[in-house]
């Protein structure tokens, strides 16, 4: 589907949160996970992609909150795990693979981060799956054995011997099936508590810093999921699609005109599978892949701001290439400006080369971002008290110019003439 722009032309009120028009402006993003959808894509509703790096290279990840056991694998580039079911772990030295062919291999819950592949048949608290927690100590205790097929490598015997809450660290025992090549790692999580996971490499015994810092809402990658078989049966396959961030909220609208934005009658959710992967599908007539352009995704980011979402274009494997419109349709923070009494000040407002911003606290330092309609930032700087922006290269319209530091945030609506 090609781009289509619609011009705003309908004057938004800063007593409400939605952007509403009669029309609308979308922003088309083109993207890509490269051939083989060997890349994962971080990527903010605001911003757009955030990093882009390759899937492979990993082969844990341990979330990062202190009192979290949850621990996934990388399921994306073939990493397989299954679960020993000859013993505890008293039995480390006597693991073998023995009938291994008929286990089954676990994989990552698709709906919620924590619970990662070693969580899989957890009892609740205070049993995480490969663990129980201690009351006392209040650390968790490996009490299962696993077998993990790396991709490229094989197999080896691998025990999470335990995680020390307090110092927010994991121990980890792994080796080849007949004990060589042992190795016992401790993995300090405390320096990536800003992100959602810290990511190890058992091949290269190394950590692997790959989740960005600054804020995404969707992650574009591959994971295991349930679709429909041959036979209409469901059962897990490994996809390719969007997953969202932790603690973001999203829901989705299906058979919805180009100008659906009731995103409010259905409940958000924050599944990590929301948006998914089936929102395309191929056509065995035309070889090619399909996208659903009636299917709307509502994503509420960081900020509470809701955007819509609309995918336009889906390539295949081949270059793994597709693209998407996005629409912001809710400004949480025009709320904001109410709240906050209109510190802010902008003159003049409508602006055509300068616009000059008083903030009404004069020890005053923050930033100053400024976004046009469709949640595109076209702006960023440091601010304090007092600052003269150039806006001479801004093309005419509304845009949004958001004040905030750590114990303040205002958004104003300015227009450009």
């Amino acid at each position: 589907m090609n781009k289509t722009i619609f011009t705003f032309i309908a004057i938004l009120l800063a007593s409400i949160t939605t952007v509403s028009a009669q029309s609308r402006e979308y922003t088309t993003d083109s993207l890509s996970m490269y051939p083989g959808y060997s890349n994962d894509i971080f990527y903010s509703m605001s911003a757009g992609e955030v990093a882009n790096v390759p899937r492979a290279g990993w082969d844990l990840g341990f979330y990062t909150a202190a009192f979290s056991a949850g621990i996934i694998i990388n399921e994306g580039s073939g990493v397989q795990l299954y679960k020993y079911p000859s013993g505890d772990t008293s039995a480390w030295a006597n693991v073998d693979s023995t009938g291994l062919s008929t286990w089954t291999n676990v994989s990552n819950s698709p709906e919620y981060w924590e619970d990662g592949a070693f969580n899989i048949g957890a009892l609740g608290h205070p049993d995480y799956g490969w663990g129980v927690y201690n009351m006392v100590t209040h650390s968790v205790i490996g009490d299962s054995l696993y077998i993990i097929n790396l991709p490229g490598v094989g197999y080896k015997k691998l025990w999470i011997v335990n995680k020390i809450s307090v110092e927010n660290t994991y121990n980890i025992r792994f080796a080849d099936l007949d004990g060589s090549n042992e190795e016992n790692v401790a993995i300090d999580v405390k320096p990536y508590t800003s992100k959602n996971f810290i990511y190890y490499s058992m091949v290269t015994n190394s950590v692997i810093d790959r989740e960005p810092a600054a804020s995404w809402d969707i992650l574009f990658t591959k994971y295991i999921d349930f679709t429909e078989d041959m036979s209409g049966n469901m059962a897990e396959y490994l996809v390719t699609g969007a997953t969202s961030n932790v603690n973001n909220f999203a829901n989705k609208f299906t058979e919805v005109g180009v100008d659906f934005n009731d995103w409010s009658l259905t409940a958000m959710d924050s599944l990590k599978n929301t948006i998914g992967y089936d929102w395309k599908s191929f056509d065995m007539g035309t070889f090619s892949w399909m996208v659903d352009d009636s299917t709307a995704f509502f994503i509420k980011d960081s900020e509470g701001d809701i955007y819509k979402l609309i995918f336009t274009y889906w390539a295949g494997s081949g270059s793994g290439q597709f693209a998407l419109n996005k629409e912001l349709v809710s400004l949480s923070s025009v709320s904001d400006l109410e709240e906050n009494n209109n510190v802010v000040s902008l003159y003049p407002n409508p602006a055509t080369q300068v616009v000059n911003i008083k903030i009404d606290q004069p020890q005053f330092e923050g930033t100053v971002v400024i976004v046009d309609l469709s949640g595109r930032k076209v702006f960023g700087s440091q601010i304090n008290a007092e600052k003269s922006l150039d806006i001479s290269e801004l093309n005419n319209g509304i845009y949004f110019v958001t004040i905030y530091n750590d114990n303040y945030k205002e958004t104003q609506k300015l227009i450009i003439k």
